[in-house]
């Protein structure tokens, strides 16, 4: 089989495996609170916690005729990872800006003169970038996710609680954000489709949550513990279940093999890319603080979370494309002396 046809065959594979992929985000913000839910409806629960370093080189994975875009990490964050390290489902990172994904129906912008990265390293792009949803939405400019044949968009928040959807089309860009984003609320349907199937009271995912929002009473339950409850009410198949405390820098979470909560702070993690990197293994038996719990980064560790995930989706590469997802982590290299 040709090199490009292996890519062309990969990018299928890849992209079947995210058509299982079901998810619902929202923002809760009362009070002193500013919560960020998060579901994970997949066919695996496979996969790891990871510290990503600041000063941090990267070129993006993509394949020609793309250009790849070329940058340096200027915060550290922590992301959850299925598909190995840089190439996140979602994150915070240590300023407070998180970014997390949802597959729906669409396409991505035409080739232009922008270099581009996948759609999984335009998250740990912003993370690595962004301190708020405004830098975020400007990176458009500089930046384009490459084509592909399914489509994702994302719900943003900063630590400010300023929150956005964030869709591309073969047009480009939208975003919906201030008086365009009536309920903080994000599932598998494109945000307009879903305001029209809560207008008409419509049974959905996004309407149980945008209803369990508006209900919440900060006198009787904490925002963490509520938006459990909405994770719960909407889950499907539950396969990660986070919410971030922006405020307080936490993440709290629960996966469908370990149901116990689990938490970490941002704030106890150096991210000097001179110090070994760290993750955590989401299949492990712990509860509470996991803190303590984070192993080194090694490429070998790394390789084989990418392997378990691969056999967990039922996805098969040809070795020559295995071979740079599971080197690309080493390609990306420390600035600091």
């Amino acid at each position: 089989m040709s090199y490009i046809k292996s890519i062309s065959l990969i990018s299928f594979l890849f992209l079947f495996s995210l058509s299982t992929f079901a998810c619902t985000t929202f923002v809760l913000q009362k009070d002193s609170s500013l919560v960020f839910g998060r579901n994970l409806d997949w066919v695996s629960d496979d996969g790891a916690i990871i510290v990503n370093s600041r000063n941090t080189k990267k070129t993006a994975l993509v394949f020609p005729p793309e250009q790849p875009v070329t940058w340096t990490s200027k915060y550290g964050s922590i992301s959850f990872n299925q598909f190995g390290k840089e190439f996140p489902f979602g994150g915070i990172n240590e300023k407070g800006l998180v970014v997390e994904i949802m597959l729906v129906a669409g396409n991505y912008p035409k080739k232009d003169n922008r270099p581009a990265l996948n759609e999984l390293q335009w998250i740990q792009y912003q993370l690595d970038n962004s301190l708020s949803v405004e830098e975020v939405i400007a990176s458009d400019k500089l930046i384009r996710i490459s084509k592909a044949n399914q489509n994702l968009h994302f719900l943003v928040c900063d630590k400010k609680g300023n929150t956005a959807v964030i869709e591309f089309s073969s047009k480009g860009m939208t975003v919906y954000q201030g008086n365009d984003l009536p309920i903080p609320v994000l599932e598998n349907d494109t945000y307009f489709t879903s305001l029209e199937k809560n207008e008409n009271k419509q049974n959905c995912r996004f309407r149980s949550a945008a209803n369990m929002l508006a209900k919440y009473n900060p006198k009787s339950n904490s925002p963490i513990e509520y938006s459990f409850t909405i994770l719960d009410k909407v889950a499907l198949a539950g396969s990660w279940s986070i919410v971030y405390d922006i405020k307080n820098m936490e993440i709290h979470f629960k996966t469908s093999s370990n149901k116990s909560l689990r938490k970490v702070s941002v704030d106890e993690f150096d991210f000097s890319c001179k110090k070994l990197g760290k993750l955590y293994d989401l299949k492990q038996k712990d509860k509470g603080n996991i803190g303590g719990k984070f192993q080194n980064y090694s490429a070998k560790t790394n390789r084989n979370f990418l392997k378990a995930a691969l056999k967990s989706n039922g996805i098969r590469f040809e070795e020559i494309i295995l071979e740079r997802f599971y080197n690309y982590a080493g390609s990306c290299f420390c600035l600091e002396g």
